[in-house]
This record gives structure tokens, sequence and C-alpha cells, in this order.
């Protein structure tokens, strides 16, 4: 039989048809793919059946149309059942991958597992197939070839997973072209994997008379390649055009259900938008809003966060659902705020679908835990272009994928929030003016001075506004008033430049304020003070003069009364000036004219002043005298007083020096005493310390007279240690004696017995020998033992002679402890002395030094009593001249005596 494998051809028009369909089969499992992720509910498993059935349907086709490419020089047929067998793990394998590819996820493991399984099934969908092949051979396989077929198939399998679930969402029109792409790629594995395994396979024949000559391609077996491959381009395609027209209609189910949403969306929106606005104070603004947002979204709280002035912020309006925490009135302080507060100003809106996947900080994070917050939507609030607080709603259930029409409608709610929040505020803000107007216009209503109002953009100047005081001071109504210019109020004798510079102030839109006479209805004239202040509008355009009017009659006459009463004053102080003069020339006879008012108070003063001058001079006149008299008495007793003085003086410094020479005889002898008192310390501290060491050297003597004792009582115990090591070392000798006399004996006895006791005879020998070095040494042991025994007596005699040297030593130390004692006891007494000397000397010094500070007092009192007796002489005398001189001077007054 031949052993060698039969050659092969393949029909090229079929393996590029299988390549084809290959490719052609992957495109269709792409697009699959999609439309099973995309379905819903039973939609789903139908396209997952059905998208299976295709997809084996199309690898299967691909398989066979390949393997009908393939010929030899045999004939060959097909086993039908088993081909129909091998498109179920195709079908089992396309089943799995589309279900994986549909799922939300595709981890690494499950990509590895469902390729792997994938490929297994392809590979046997291959192996099965070949199964089919009847012919006169035997095949045999390469087993190399055979284990990568497998492995292209598990690889293509696993690359086709990875580029279907990434491609199964469409995200651009551009999408049909990495179909292809990822297709071709896929269909050329596919076909690598069979041709692989085609190749891994020789075929022997079995029946020599059955090969045919060379192989050959077979047409008819061509025709019903291209018959299948029609079949399944028929499939494939018909398969696309259903997805492709499902896709369509998703398509407009999807746009309709957008329009649809859309249209909710806005009719919700403007639904919201009416009952934001429907209120006009700011909290039912804020509690609508967030309650209607929340149940548009349908999330779990929304919030409205002011911020204040350092960014930080409180939570000021909440609506949320049961069984989560409330955070109304919390103050939030977010130290990432500053990262997003540029991006709100801008009025975009951030949307976090899951915070554990957005990339935020632990802290940030822990701070959205804090608020069970899983999913936020965070829109800002602008108000009067600045961002005053944030929209945000919070999803604390589960993660969430918040819609583009969710965010866009959350966009303009808070847009709608912003504009809501500014009509309220200005709605307040106007209901506070008309407030304030009200209170003011109270005010003005009710002033005590007159107010009126005028409109210069009128020819006249009108006055359009006046209060009642105005109809009070000047008598006319308000129907005369109004309409009527200012001026009407003046006379023939108002001052006509106060009236020049109120018309400039009014022409050059200024500020004045002027006092005018003006004339009230019944003719009365009356004095006022007339501010005039210009209202300007937004241009700077001068729109009204404000005008305040009070009446300052009383005032002006009493102004005019005032300055009649300083004229008749001012008269009444000349006259007293001048009589005052006359005083100053020495005449001290004048009186001023006593009137009524305060001159007269003032003229009757200066009078009482001239007439205690005058009393005062009298008596000047007359004590000069007397001091004339008596300091020309004095005078000598004054002079006597000063030198006896001085001899005092004299003699207290004598005294003084002599106790200064005491002083320091007593200084030397306290300096003795302290050095005397040092050294006597010294002498104590010595003699403590010799003391000490003397206690200390008569204890180490005591303790080496016990170890001295001790030694000798153990040196006495090894003398008789030794004593009977000895007997026992003599014992041991006359046992050696008596060992060696066996030994002979045994000897003979053995010499005896012959060659028997021959052994014997040298154990016996042996014995013999050791009984004389026992013996030997034993000799040695007792020699040496009477050396240790005499110098053992001669160390304990050398012990106990030296234990009565230490004796004698230590009453030699207590002796000397007792000397020492002595001499301590003495050095303490003279301490005792000196301190009692230095103490004696000290206060001496001290008293001495006290008695010269008081008798230094006692000079210097002496020395200020003479100098100041030569004062009081010196000013005796000065005092006498200044006597005359006075006396003098007084004379020239004129006191009518």
């Amino acid at each position: 039989l031949p052993t060698s494998p039969m050659t092969s051809i393949y029909d090229l028009r079929l393996v590029a048809l299988s390549i084809f369909i290959a490719v052609f089969s992957s495109y269709t499992a792409l697009d699959l793919a999609a439309r099973v992720t995309a379905a819903k509910a039973s939609a789903k498993v139908a396209w997952l059946i059905g998208g299976a059935m295709v997809m084996g349907i199309g690898i299967w086709s691909m398989h066979f149309v390949a393997m009908l490419a393939f010929s030899m020089a045999i004939p060959m047929v097909y086993d039908m059942l088993i081909v129909l067998v091998s498109m179920l793990p195709a079908v089992i394998a396309s089943g799995g991958a589309l279900f994986l590819v549909s799922r939300p996820v595709l981890s690494i493991w499950q990509l590895l597992v469902g390729g792997t399984l994938m490929g297994i099934g392809i590979a046997s969908m291959h192996y099965i197939g070949m199964l089919a092949m009847r012919m006169q051979a035997t095949a045999t396989y390469n087993p190399v070839l055979f284990l990568l077929s497998i492995a292209i198939a598990i690889g293509a399998s696993i690359l086709a997973l990875n580029i279907a679930f990434h491609l199964r969402t469409p995200t651009s029109t551009t999408d049909w072209l990495a179909k292809i792409g990822s297709a071709t790629v896929m269909g050329g594995a596919i076909a690598g994997m069979h041709y692989t395994g085609m190749a891994a396979v020789k075929f022997i024949p079995t029946n020599p008379a059955a090969i045919s000559g060379l192989a050959k391609t077979n047409d008819s077996l061509t025709l019903l390649g291209i018959s299948i491959a029609t079949a399944t381009f028929v499939i494939l395609g018909f398969t696309l055009l259903t997805s492709f027209i499902d896709r369509r209609l998703s398509d407009q189910t999807k746009l309709l259900a957008q329009q649809e949403a859309q249209a909710k969306l806005s009719q919700l929106f403007t639904e919201i938008t009416l009952k934001i606005r429907r209120s006009l104070k700011l909290d039912d603004v804020e509690n609508t809003t967030v309650y209607e947002v929340r149940q548009a979204l349908k999330t779990d709280r929304v919030i409205i966060y002011r911020f204040n002035a350092d960014w930080s912020g409180i939570i000021i309006a909440e609506s949320v659902g049961q069984g989560w925490t409330k955070t109304l009135g919390k103050t939030v302080n977010d130290p990432f705020r500053e990262d997003y507060i540029e991006m709100y100003k801008n009025g975009r809106v951030r949307a976090t679908n899951d915070i554990y996947a957005a990339g935020f900080t632990e802290c940030h994070r822990e701070i959205l835990e804090g608020f069970q917050i899983k999913a936020n939507l965070i829109a800002p609030i602008i108000h009067n272009n600045q961002l005053v607080g944030l929209l945000c709603a919070h999803e604390c259930s589960t993660t969430r994928n918040w819609h583009k029409y969710e965010i866009n409608l959350f966009k303009q709610l808070a847009i709608q929030v912003g504009i809501a929040l500014e009509q309220a505020s200005l709605v307040a803000e106007l209901e506070h003016t008309q407030k304030v107007l009200r209170l003011r216009d109270r005010a003005i209503a009710s002033a005590s001075n007159a107010i009126f109002i005028t409109d210069p953009r009128q020819p006249t100047n009108p006055i359009i506004f006046c209060n009642a005081a105005l109809e009070k001071i000047t008598g006319y109504s308000s129907d005369e008033l109004l309409g009527c210019n200012y001026k009407f109020l003046q006379g023939y004798d108002t001052d006509p430049d106060t009236i020049t510079e109120l018309d400039e102030a009014m022409e050059t839109s200024g500020e004045c304020q002027v006092v005018l006479k003006n004339y009230r209805k019944d003719g009365s004239y009356f004095w006022c003070e007339l501010t005039v202040s210009p209202v300007l509008d937004v241009f700077g355009q001068t729109i009204n003069f404000v005008c305040v009017l009070v009446e300052i009659t009383s005032r002006k006459e009493t102004e005019e009364e005032l300055k009649r009463s300083q004229e008749i004053l001012q008269k009444q102080l000349r006259e007293i000036i001048a009589d005052i003069n006359e005083v100053l020339q020495g005449d001290l006879t004048v009186r001023s004219q006593v009137t009524t008012g305060e001159a007269g108070i003032l003229a009757n003063g200066i009078n009482t002043i001239i007439y205690t001058l005058w009393e005062i001079v009298t008596q000047v006149q007359q004590i000069a005298y007397q001091i004339n008299v008596g300091v020309g008495e004095n005078s000598a007793l004054v002079q006597q007083v000063g030198d006896e003085t001085l001899k005092q003086i004299e003699q207290v410094n004598y005294t003084l020096q002599e106790l200064n020479n005491l002083n320091l005889w007593i200084q030397k002898v306290t300096d003795s005493a302290e050095q005397l008192q040092k050294i006597a310390v010294t002498t104590t501290n010595t003699a403590e310390t010799a003391k000490t060491t003397m206690d200390l050297t008569a204890e180490s003597i005591w303790n080496l007279q016990q170890t001295n004792s001790q030694i000798g009582n153990k040196v006495n115990s090894l003398g008789d240690y030794s004593h009977k090591i000895y007997r026992v070392a003599s014992t041991i000798r006359q046992i050696a004696t008596q060992t060696n006399l066996l030994a002979s004996d045994a000897s003979i006895e053995a010499t005896w017995m012959g060659d028997r006791g021959r052994s014997f005879a040298k154990v016996a020998e042996q014995i013999a020998q050791l009984a004389v070095q026992s013996s030997e040494a034993t000799q040695e042991i007792e020699g040496v033992l009477s050396n240790v025994e005499m110098e053992t007596s001669a160390l304990v005699q050398a012990i106990e002679l030296e234990t009565n040297k230490i004796g004698e030593k230590a009453n030699i130390v207590q002796n000397t402890k007792l000397s020492l004692e002595d001499i301590l006891e003495v050095s303490q007494q003279i301490n005792h002395l000196v301190q009692s000397i230095f103490t004696a000397t000290t206060s001496q010094t001290e008293t001495s030094q006290a008695m010269a500070s008081y008798i230094e007092h006692i000079t210097q009192t002496l020395k200020y009593t003479a100098d100041s007796s030569s004062t009081v002489s010196n000013s005796l005398q000065q005092t006498t001249e200044v006597a005359k001189q006075l006396q003098v001077y007084v004379s020239g007054f004129k006191t009518g005596e």
C-alpha cells in the first residue's frame, strides 16, 4: 500500500468566494451586534436568536464553500447529516458572541473566556465538517498546524468580540468604514483558521486503484459552492436589509419619542416657569423651583445653594424625597469650589453621572458622600450678571446618566430661576422704595419747615408741589401757590443782591442758601431762610429744584435787638475805660457812674476794685513805715546769731573727724574678724573631712581584719584537707603495693599454666606496672601535700601576725579620730567666737557710720543756719531798701488823706 500523501489543489474561484463570504458574514455580525444591543425586551431575544442563526450560517457557508474548493485525485463525497451537524457549533458560538457584545460592560475575563469558547466552537465546526468527507483514504494531522489552527480560531474570536463590542453603538456617519475594515480583518482571520486547518491534514489513499491520476477541480462541486454562496448572500443580505429597516424604524421611533419628549419638556418648562413666576416673593420662588424641578427630573433631591462673599455658601431651599438626608440651612465650605467658579460664571452646567468615576479627590468625594450623593447636576444662577448661587439636583439612590435634554431643561430652568429671583428682587426693591416714598411724603407733609418743588423746564419755573407748612407761613392756599413763581412772595424792600444770587444758582443748577424778606397774603412781612437744591436725571439734566423755606422772623428781630443793645453797651464801656485810665494815673478817688444792665454791673465792680486798691495802698504805706523801724532794731541780733553758729560748726567738724578715725579702726577689726571667721570655717571643714576619712579608714581596717580572719580560717581548712588527702594517698600506696604482690602471684600462676595463661600473664604484668605507677604517683602526691601543709602553716602564722598589726593600727586610727573630734569641737567654738566678734564689729561699724551721718547732718544744719542768718541779714537790709522804695511809690497815689 502506498504511504505517501496525495496531492491536492484548490479552486481559486471558490477560495476567493469563501473569503468574501467570511468578510460579508463578519460585517453582518457587526451590524447584528448593534441591533441586539439596541433592541429591548422580546425584540432583543428575537434578534439574538435570529442573529445567531444567520451568523452561524454565514460562518458555516464560508467553511463549506472552502471545503468544496478542495480537490484531490480520488473521488470524494460528503455525508450531509454530518455537514448539517457541523453548522450547530457555529450557531451556538455566534449566539454566545452576540450575547457578550450586547452586555453593558465586557470585562477582560469575559472577553478572554468568551473568545476562547467561540474559537473552540468554530474549530469544532471545521473539524466536524471534515469528518463528513467520504473517500478511499485515511487522514493524518500535523499536530503543530492543528494546534495553530485552533489558536487562530480563538485569537480571531477574541478580536471579533472586541471589535464588535466597540462598534456596536454608532458614534458618527463614517462608522460603516470602520465596520468594513474590521469585517475585512475578522473575515481574513476566520479564513486563515480554515486554510491552516486544511494544511494540517494529509490524506493517504487506502485503494490505489481509486486514484484517477492528477488532482483537478470538480465543476459540479464548484457549482454547488456557488449555489451555497448565493443562498448565503441572500440570507445575509436579507438580514442586513431587515436590520437597516429596523434601524430606520427605531431611529424614527426615537426621533418621534425625542420630539414628543421635547414637546413635553417644553410644556413642562412652560408650566414650571409659570409656577415660578406666579409668586413675586423670594421664598415662594425658591421653594416652588426646587419642588417643580425635582418632580420634572424625578430625582431624589433638588436644592438652591447661595454663595457668600468668600464663595462659601448655605442651602436656602430644598425639596427632598423620603428617606434622604435633609440639608436645608446647612453651610457648605467646599475647598474645590474655586475650580468651578469661572465655569459657572460662564453659564456652563456640570453633569456628573458617577462621583466615583469622575476623578474627584478623596476630600471632595467625602463631602458629596456626606449628602448621600451618587450623581448630580449643577447649573449656575445668575442675578444682575453676577453668580449668586447654584441650582443642584442630587441622585442619591444610584448613579445616573443625565440625558442632554435633561441638562438643557435644567440649564433653562436655572436661567428662569435667576430671572424670577431678579424679578422678585425688583418687586421687593420697588415695594421698599414705595414704602420709603410714602414715609417721605408723610414726613414732608408733617414737616414744620415749608417745602416746595419747582419745574425749571417750564418757562416761569413754577411751583409744582408744596406742603402744608408753606401754606401756613404765607397764608396762601395750595391752589394759589401751585403754578406761580416763587418771586411773587417778595416785596419792594427785598434785597436785590440776594435775589440775584438766587437766580444765578438756579440758572447754573447749583445749590445756595439765602435769607430773604418776603410778604404774606395779608401784607405782613416775614424773614425766611431759603435753601435750594437741584434734582438731576440720569443724563445730568436739572428736572426740579427742591426748596426748603424756614421762617426766621423772630430770629431776625432778636438779632436787630441784640445789635442795638451792643451799641449801648459799647458806649457805656467807653466811659468805664476812661475812668480806669484816670485810676492808672494814680487817682484812687475816681468813681464810675453806675447804670442798669451789664455795664452797670461792670461799673459797680470796678468801683469796688478801686476802693479795695485805695485800702491796700493805705495799709502798704503804714506797713512800710513799721518795717523800716523793726529792721533797724533786729539787724544786730541777727548778725550775732550768725557768728555763734560758725563757732559751733568748727567744733562739730573736729568731732566728725575723730569719729571717722574710729570708724576706720573698727572697719580694720571687722576685716580681721571676717578673715579669722573664714579660717575657722576652713579649719572646721578640714577637721570634719579628716574625721570622715578616719571613719572610712577605721571601717576599712576592720573589714580587712575580718577578711584576714576568714582567709586564715580557709587556709586552716586547706591544711585539714591536705592532711586528709595525704592519708588517702597513703592508703592508695598500700593498695598499689598489695596489687603489685597480687600481680606477681598471678604472673607465677600464668607461667605455670603454660600457653593458656599467656594472655593472663600479660594482664597481670600490666596490672603490676599500674600498681608501680600508682605507688610512684602516690609518693609524689605525698611530697606535694607535705609542702602544701608546710606552706599553709607558714601562711596561717603570717596572717595571724598581720591581723595583730592591723588591730594595733585600728587602735591608732581610733585615737586619731578622737583627737580630730576634739579639734573639731574647738574649731566650732572658735568659729562661734569669731562670729560674735564679727557681728559686734559690724554692728559697731553701722552705729559709728550712723553717728557720723548724724553729726554731718548737724554740720549741714549749722551751715544752713549760718547761711540763713546771713541771708536773713541781707534780706532785712534789702527789705529796708524795698520798704523805702515802696513808701516812695505809694506816696504817689491820691488817697484824699
